[in-house]
């Protein structure tokens, strides 16, 4: 295939992946995670590795255009390297580029792995083995929160939503939970199958409104929801992911460990930097040294909230009204 110039050629190239060669450990191996990390130097993977570490043995397979840095930093940790180079042509901004990345990841697994997580990597950490618990579902997804009603122009997911979405699309999510694409679990197939979803999902959105900002958010809550991947759950936010915001009432108990409210301690703690108390502590607890890095070519700790100020207000009510 000719180098993509496009969004279109993007995704028809990041649909058909070609397997990589990775250097998986020499053992059998049932289940792995996977993140994303380009432009990340090695601190501020510190809480994300150690943390699985200390909980389990599973390779943690990383993306990423710094693998020498982070294989020296982290040489007993058991990373699996996928390098990322730099993009000749057209490739979106990471959250959705990170698709392409996993279904070449998918397509190269070592025979016998059954079950994986996709998950961020600078904000998210382990308390416990991460795969215990789990649905066993082709896909599971995980609740942002637990109300019902969050898709509306009061918050920015509503907004993404009713820019980007024709109406007969935007009835799939009526009433339904957010889901957060932070954290995800599943089967090599239901995994692969959803990231073709969400290729088929961003191209054929982008084409009605030339428009990239919330496709990521978008098609994950549009798989989950739409059961595009036969055998998909849903579960609650603070069950087995606690997905944390600023107004959680997360606390930190005597072992160190960051728990819900009613005291459930989740195996998986994902947006914790949400909070600078719990961003403080994590830190603290895996010797990050400096919290507050900005990071890489293409990305940054600090949050864009897209549609939030009166400027992409305007741009909201174009593309609803001109289709662009």
């Amino acid at each position: 295939m000719t180098t993509p110039q496009n969004f279109a050629e993007w995704a028809a190239h990041a649909a058909s992946p070609a397997a990589a060669e990775l250097d998986w450990p020499a053992r059998r191996i049932a289940a792995c995670v996977v993140t994303v990390a380009t432009g990340y130097p090695p601190e501020a993977l510190k809480p994300l590795v150690r943390s699985l570490r200390a909980h389990s043995d599973a390779p943690l397979v990383v993306a990423t255009d710094r693998g020498d840095e982070l294989l020296a930093a982290f040489p007993d940790a058991g990373l699996v390297i996928f390098p990322v180079t730099p993009a000749e042509g057209y490739r979106p901004y990471p959250a959705l580029a990170r698709l392409e990345f996993y279904l070449r990841i998918l397509a190269s697994l070592p025979e016998g792995v059954h079950r994986l997580l996709l998950v961020d990597s600078r904000d998210v950490i382990f308390q416990a083995n991460p795969f215990d618990g789990l649905d066993g579902a082709p896909l599971e997804f995980f609740g942002e929160n637990d109300d019902t009603g969050s898709w509306t122009l009061r918050t920015t997911n509503g907004r993404w939503a009713r820019a980007m979405l024709p109406a007969s699309m935007l009835g799939v999510l009526t009433g339904k939970p957010i889901v957060n694409g932070g954290v995800i679990a599943g089967s090599a197939g239901g995994l692969a199958a959803m990231c073709r979803a969400k290729l088929d999902i961003a191209l054929a959105t982008h084409e009605w409104t030339k428009h990239t900002t919330g496709l990521d958010n978008i098609s994950t809550n549009l798989v989950a929801h739409g059961q595009l991947v036969p055998g998909t759950v849903v579960t609650r936010n603070h069950a087995h992911v606690a997905n944390v915001y600023r107004d959680t009432g997360m606390t930190v108990d005597a072992k160190g460990r960051i728990a819900s409210p009613g005291g459930r301690v989740c195996p998986i703690v994902h947006m914790y930097d949400r909070r600078p108390d719990l961003l403080a502590h994590v830190n603290a607890a895996f010797g990050v040294a400096d919290g507050g890095l900005v990071l890489g070519h293409d990305r940054s700790l600090k949050k864009h909230k897209p549609f939030a100020t009166t400027r992409h207000l305007m741009k909201l009510v174009r593309i609803r009204v001109m289709g662009r």
